[in-house]
């Protein structure tokens, strides 16, 4: 099974996982973790490291952060190099519908690289303005 992690500022990681359990139920084989004020950075990576290590199991993890190059996303890609031997695919911009996207594509055994991929066209189709959405009915 491949393991998901989800790597946040704040509580964000675990109130998306809150929400995701209200919708499909209790979850196995993930992890969340929120960079804090105050927190060290070099201890915030080896959690990182360490989540990924735990989590991978053979099929590999999939690492899910908040913001593109910021320090959830800096810290788990700079473990590439220290994690050679586990594989892992790190997306950023994690929301609701692409967390979904990703256990329901775990759940029907789906591998490393069709998760990412759903997940994170899961994740921009996600994304609707209700006037557009509305314009675009009514031209059907």
């Amino acid at each position: 099974m491949t393991g998901i992690l989800i790597v946040t500022h704040g509580e964000m990681a675990t109130g998306i996982m809150d929400s995701l359990s209200l919708i499909m139920g209790d979850q196995q084989e993930y992890q969340t973790l929120g960079l804090k004020h105050g927190d060290d950075i070099g201890e915030f990576s080896e959690k990182i490291q360490a989540g990924i290590c735990e989590l991978d199991k053979g099929a590999g993890v999939l690492v899910l952060v908040d913001l593109f190059s910021a320090s959830p996303y800096n810290q788990a890609a700079m473990s590439f190099n220290k994690l050679k031997d586990h594989s892992y695919r790190l997306v950023s911009g994690v929301n609701l519908p692409m967390i979904i996207e990703a256990f329901n594509q775990r759940m029907l055994g789906a591998d490393l690289e069709t998760m990412y991929q759903a997940a994170m066209t899961a994740g921009k189709d996600g994304i609707k303005e209700f006037l557009d959405e509305m314009t675009k009915l009514e031209k059907m």
